[in-house]
């Protein structure tokens, strides 16, 4: 069906199209400093667009509105072998928007007010409302705080990396810190641990819970944690976070495997989106992060408490060994893709992570008090977060100009490289095997 559709799309659109159609939004909009993107559906031919817009007008999900523009077909990108400046992997564009059930891009020009779309649905509405509520708190932050900080402060909590400026971007992607911009699954895991100690603090005065109190905290979880999706607008990270506490509540037990319930809820979401699990690299990512810190972070945690840097202090030889353990997998691949590597990725994350669970305390402590119009509360949140906030930023501007702390690679180099690490890591693996089978040694004397 893909490959048909392709095809023929190949064949319709020789060169971009001037158009004027009337479309209804029907997602989420991604809104950033320079633009709008959403997807839309054409009224008349039902073909779903990806929608590019300057942030001049006013777009909300379920909006009907004609649409002048040009319309085209997403750009093969033709890789040259022979050319050492590009990077091993050739992104497959048209793949990823597959996921989405999306073929055409749609470069708007012009919009008016339309008629003639369907109404929405009662889970729709329910959609729009949970959109303008993260509006509303995105709002917040963007009226309390400075940009850049701004930005950060809301995504880590719910409006992911739109907000933040190029520079910006760029900076934590020189140090290996763009997973700190945005919700990712570090961030996740903390506010669904948050939410299930609210849910246990509700059942307090009951020392041994019995299964219908159980069932009513899980139908609770779930309900908050379906409520937190719907308020974020979902992406990957965050749909490989729900589907695990959903499969762990429902599926799983405290012995299961970590691997097992990895391969299982991966499973479950190629089921249900065969095109995101082989061709989104945000959701390659939270698999080889998750994949790697489920193997390794207590073997690398082990090792540091073993040796000679055991006087290291125990939260920070955690921060290590996790940050050591994601990038095991993730270090290939980031290389697989872009053919750079930061070399100050451990300075930086064990400066920026620790400050970062009191940026997001600070930041909801800002979204509440701001809701409740106590001023007081707001002005000293934002005052003592605007000081964390600015560590973090100061850090990374340094750590982004020290000198090899971001390198890109000719293609050469990067199989090179690629190839050494498989061979030490495979060394590794073999290493590890060889001595859990080595038998225990026999004190019983004689």
């Amino acid at each position: 069906m893909y490959t048909q559709t392709v095809k023929h799309l190949d064949r319709e659109f020789v060169e971009d199209r001037k158009v004027e159609v009337t479309v209804q939004v029907d997602s989420d909009i991604s809104r950033s400093i320079s633009k709008f993107v959403f997807f839309a559906k054409d009224t008349v031919t039902q073909q779903r667009y990806k929608v590019t817009s300057l942030p001049n007008v006013e777009i909300a999900y379920g909006d009907c509105m004609l649409i002048r523009g040009t319309l085209s077909v997403p750009e093969v990108r033709q890789t040259n072998h022979h050319d050492e400046t590009l990077p091993l992997y050739s992104f497959p564009y048209r793949e990823y928007l597959a996921k989405d059930d999306v073929y055409l891009l749609l470069q708007v020009k012009d919009t008016l007010p339309a008629s003639g779309c369907e109404s929405l649905s009662q889970y729709e509405k329910l959609e729009l409302f949970f959109m303008k509520q993260k509006e509303k708190l995105t709002t917040i932050f963007l009226t309390q705080y400075e940009q850049p900080y701004a930005g950060l402060a809301a995504g880590v909590l719910v409006a992911g990396k739109g907000l933040l400026d190029k520079d910006s971007l760029d900076m934590f992607k020189r140090t290996s810190l763009s997973h700190t911009v945005v919700l990712s699954g570090s961030n996740i895991s903390i506010i669904l641990v948050c939410i299930k100690m609210l849910v246990d603090a509700l059942f307090f005065w009951r020392r041994e819970k019995g299964w219908i109190i159980k069932t009513i905290q899980k139908i609770i979880i779930m309900l908050a944690v379906w409520t937190f999706m719907l308020l974020t607008g979902g992406g990957a990270p965050i749909y490989r976070a729900v589907a695990s506490a959903y499969c762990g509540m429902m599926l799983f037990q405290e012995k299961t495997s970590q691997v097992y319930a990895l391969t299982v809820t991966v499973l479950i979401l190629t089921i249900i989106s065969p095109f995101q699990t082989l061709y989104d690299p945000s959701f390659h990512l939270t698999c080889c992060a998750t994949l790697g810190l489920i193997l390794f972070s207590k073997p690398i945690d082990e090792w540091m408490r073993l040796s000679h840097v055991r006087v290291i202090p125990v939260r920070l030889r955690e921060i290590i060994s996790v940050t050591l353990a994601t990038q095991v997998f993730v270090f290939p691949y980031i290389m697989f893709m872009t053919s750079s590597f930061s070399s100050v990725f451990l300075v930086s994350n064990i400066l920026v992570l620790p400050i970062l669970p009191f940026v997001m305390l600070l930041g909801f402590i800002t979204l509440c008090a701001d809701l409740l119009s106590v001023q007081f509360l707001v002005s000293l949140s934002v005052y003592i977060n605007n000081l964390l906030l600015h560590s973090i930023f100061y850090i990374v501007e340094i750590l982004a100009e020290v000198p090899y702390g971001y390198m890109v690679v000719t293609k050469t180099t990067s199989v090179t490289i690629l190839v050494a690490y498989i061979l030490v890591l495979s060394f590794v693996f073999v290493r590890t095997l060889s001595t859990d089978r080595k038998p225990p040694l026999n004190n019983t004397p004689v």
